[in-house]
């Protein structure tokens, strides 16, 4: 069972990456809707910011690529960095910020799956029911929410998101089947490292230093995906990693269960219609939690 100490770390995650997905759209659009920056542009501040925050820890933990773990590494920082990033970006230039929240939870069903059928983890009947009764309470968020904002959902860019999720998956996987000797912030800061440079190239080889001059608000849209960088990548993940290490996969994902939550908060915030329907549906994921943890 759980301590105290790490439901409250998944708490903390909840709250700072269900907010990820507004910050997102705050470095996509301004405040009158007009285009900041491409998803593409997002995603690469987003490790470049997260990345340079930490290079120092990871110049410093370099010997740990050693003895055939680089690759171990690599995979944390494309799966679990990168390739999301981009994704998640790139998918909220098409669908609400709420519906990409929503879709996260599906981490946990990925997690199980990868667990169980790859590397053999042993899953109890109470943690295959918890993670299908949160699946269940995540589509029937997103079909109660008709997309948050009354607008068609693009099925094609919602699909990003699913592969965002499976990436993330093999992310957690990787760290628990390989890396959990090594410290959470030698992994997130090693990981990030190794993204910075596909990072740094997207933004040389695009428009994104006329676009600094093109929008009033686009240091606005620079100063939120810095914060999501920072804040919401890397702090984030160093905690994230450190769940992972100190329980399991599928407990550190179930956080994902938690995200639609914050996403409500912030549709009630802005101003969004929040259906009773919803509410009950965050209520049964938060049950699919409980079940998962149980002994």
């Amino acid at each position: 069972m759980a301590s105290l100490r790490q439901w409250l770390y998944l708490i903390l995650l909840a709250l700072t990456w269900g907010s990820s997905f507004v910050l997102i759209k705050r470095g996509l659009y301004g405040p009158d809707g007009s285009e900041l920056f491409t998803g593409l542009q997002v995603g690469a501040m987003r490790i470049v910011f997260a990345g340079l925050f930490l290079a120092p820890i990871a110049l410093r933990n370099l010997k740990l690529l050693r003895n055939g773990k680089f690759w171990f590494f690599l995979i944390v920082g494309t799966c679990g960095n990168a390739l999301p990033a981009f994704l998640f970006a790139t998918a909220q230039t098409h669908i609400p910020s709420a519906l990409a929240g929503m879709l996260n939870a599906t981490v946990p069903l990925f997690s199980l799956l990868i667990a169980y059928f790859i590397f053999k983890v042993n899953v109890n009947k109470w943690q295959i029911i918890g993670l299908f009764i949160g699946l269940f309470a995540a589509i029937g968020l997103l079909i109660s929410s008709g997309g948050t904002s009354g607008t068609p959902v693009k099925i094609g860019y919602a699909a990003l998101v699913l592969v965002a999720t499976l990436c993330y998956a093999i992310s957690l996987n990787t760290i628990k089947q390989f890396l959990k000797v090594e410290s959470a912030i030698a992994i997130t800061s090693l990981a990030l490292l190794m993204v910075i440079p596909a990072g740094i190239i997207i933004l040389l080889s695009t428009d994104f230093i006329p676009r600094l001059s093109a929008n009033e608000f686009a240091l606005q849209g620079v100063g939120a995906v810095a914060i999501l960088g920072i804040i919401g990548t890397a702090l984030a993940l160093i905690l994230f990693n450190q769940l992972v290490k100190d329980t399991n996969t599928i407990f550190a994902s179930s956080v994902t269960y938690l995200i639609p939550l914050v996403a409500i908060g912030w549709g009630l915030l802005d101003n969004e219609v929040i259906s009773f329907s919803q509410v009950g549906f965050a209520l049964i994921m938060l049950g699919g939690v409980i079940l998962i943890n149980r002994k």
